[in-house]
């Protein structure tokens, strides 16, 4: 949703320092467990520069990092240079590379309008010197791997992964109820490979995963 203040920006940045934890999971890939205010910078057209300040600290200039979100809370990203329009879309979004290092491989804008979340306007970035940004509170049933990269067709390497996890993995399928139905989702995500089932956040589908996922679903929600 949009927000025509820098006033009110700034403002949830503040609320959102005074609560939020990072965790550095592995290199180049952030656990951001409270909703936050991201300021985005750039380097020409290679890299955007993420900027965030919560209670473990200031993060500065950190280039095209995989940031995971939790559901459930706010996250604001606002462009603050004069150029590179950034868009977050879902995983359709032809990509390739690894974390901290990703390119889109396409050139083509109606495949970035595709993939960009709807309204595309509500997760379009524009450009300083406007007042517009990002503000996304992904629900617990968003779950799932997105991507974020330049609108400019050209800069491909503009490019990084979002990641939604639940706020409870308990309650998998974020029904508002922990239940069989959990167990046999995550299990099916689980055969299939599939990120959402690397509860652990450690990068890798294995069993430690399970024995994790087994462990929160015993304790609940």
């Amino acid at each position: 949703m949009k927000n025509p203040t820098l006033a009110v920006f700034a403002a949830a940045s503040l609320t959102a320092s005074a609560l939020a934890d990072t965790t550095l999971l592995r290199p180049d890939v952030y656990l951001v467990d409270q909703g936050v205010a991201f300021a985005l910078g750039n380097v020409g057209a290679s890299d955007y520069l993420f900027n965030w300040t919560d209670s473990s600290g200031t993060f500065a200039d950190v280039a095209d990092p995989t940031v995971v979100l939790v559901a459930g809370q706010t996250y604001t990203f606002m462009r603050t240079t004069g150029a590179h329009p950034f868009v977050i879309t879902d995983d359709t979004l032809p990509i390739s590379g690894t974390d901290g290092s990703y390119v889109r491989e396409t050139l083509d804008g109606d495949t970035i309008d595709n993939a960009t979340l709807k309204p595309i306007a509500d997760f379009t970035a524009d450009p300083a010197p406007t007042d517009d940004f990002i503000s996304w509170t992904p629900a617990e049933t968003d779950a799932g791997t997105y991507y974020y990269t330049c609108r400019v067709t050209s800069h491909t390497e503009m490019t990084g992964r979002l990641r939604v996890i639940p706020s409870c993995y308990a309650d998998y399928t974020g029904d508002g109820d922990v239940n069989t139905l959990d167990v046999l989702a995550f299990l099916n995500d689980w055969n299939a490979g599939l990120l959402n089932a690397d509860v652990n956040l450690d990068g890798d589908v294995n069993t430690l995963d399970v024995l994790e996922f087994l462990n929160q679903w015993n304790a609940g929600c």
